[in-house]
């Protein structure tokens, strides 16, 4: 197991603190604090706040050939991810200095990055899905082609759920007929219900529409029919209205719980693609988050495309 504790702070460090406790008990009191907990009708309980704050790329850096680093090359690949960070984004303290220190730990691994399969860390895009790739961030014309990110109506906790640089914790409440998942970043909030039949097409939900069940102890969502309007302006990874993902949650230690995700879009990309990390359990408290409608970011960026046009055309007239 690759594992040193000189990246972690926070909750992160007093989990794994407790799980290298946990290994040098004797082999029956090991049992007994790795027994998971459980709901009262015996499933395995996800009830609580998790946290996903992980520097860990969705793709795999250049130069990275291995998904699990050892200790000095985890160090090495944070250091870089945070001073690329602070290079590429003076004028954003968010994104300059993010919440995470660590790389995405799975299993007591570090991983160099959230893709598992295929094994080169790569999104096997097809043509189309590069293209649309590309072109996600979107035009400057309108607020209807930045991000949905950046106009405040949410993105990350969709499916699949993805990291961003602040803000990842995650709420996650269950009963036997539903699973509710509540994100920080955007005040995403997803209902998702067990064992019921996908909603017809036709009633479009900005993320698609999430049903789950359970296979053994894990928790299978299925979300199809994504909004095209919004799946094409989110954050990282782009889905064609045809795409289906595959979230899978599994509950491997008390606070530990596993999320693993795959993307099926023939449209997109040449082959399904599957993502993994953790969450970890944390007594962090999550907070309102504050992005609205209106912001100054928008106005700002829309006003300056306009007056790069004006200059533009002033030149062509001289």
């Amino acid at each position: 197991m690759h594992l040193s504790m000189a990246p972690f702070s926070g909750p992160l460090a007093r989990a794994l603190a407790a799980a290298l406790v946990a290994c040098a008990m004797s082999p029956v009191s090991f049992a007994q604090a790795a027994a998971l907990p459980r709901t009262a009708d015996g499933r395995p309980d996800f009830h609580g706040i998790w946290s996903s704050q992980w520097l860990s790329p969705v793709e795999r850096s250049a130069g990275v050939t291995k998904l699990v680093l050892n200790d000095a090359e985890a160090a090495k690949l944070t250091a870089d991810i945070l001073a690329r960070a602070e290079r590429n984004n003076p004028l954003d303290p968010e994104l300059a200095a993010p919440d995470a220190t660590s790389l995405a730990v799975v299993h007591g691994e570090f991983r160099s990055s959230l893709i598992i399969d295929p094994p080169d860390g790569r999104l096997p895009y097809t043509e189309t899905g590069r293209a649309a790739a590309r072109s996600y961030i979107g035009g400057l014309d309108g607020p209807e082609q930045r991000m949905s990110t950046e106009r405040c109506i949410g993105g990350v906790g969709w499916a699949p759920l993805q990291i961003r640089s602040a803000s990842m914790l995650h709420r996650i409440v269950q009963t036997p007929g539903f699973v509710v998942l509540h994100t920080e970043a955007y005040d995403d909030t997803r209902i998702i219900p067990v064992g019921a039949p996908h909603k017809p097409a036709a009633l479009l939900q900005p993320g698609g529409d999430s049903i789950a069940r359970w296979d053994g102890d894990v928790l299978e969502v299925e979300t199809k029919h994504p909004d095209p309007e919004f799946s094409t302006h989110g954050i990282v990874t782009v889905k064609s209205p045809n795409a289906i993902v595959t979230e899978r949650f599994e509950l491997v230690a008390p606070d530990e719980l596993v999320y693993r995700y795959t993307i099926t879009d023939p449209a997109y990309y040449s082959v399904p693609w599957t993502a993994e990390y953790s969450f970890v359990r944390t007594s962090e408290r999550m907070y309102e988050f504050a992005c609205h409608e209106g912001n100054y970011s928008m106005g700002g960026m829309l006003s300056g495309a306009r007056r790069e046009q004006a200059q533009t055309a002033a030149v062509g007239k001289d």
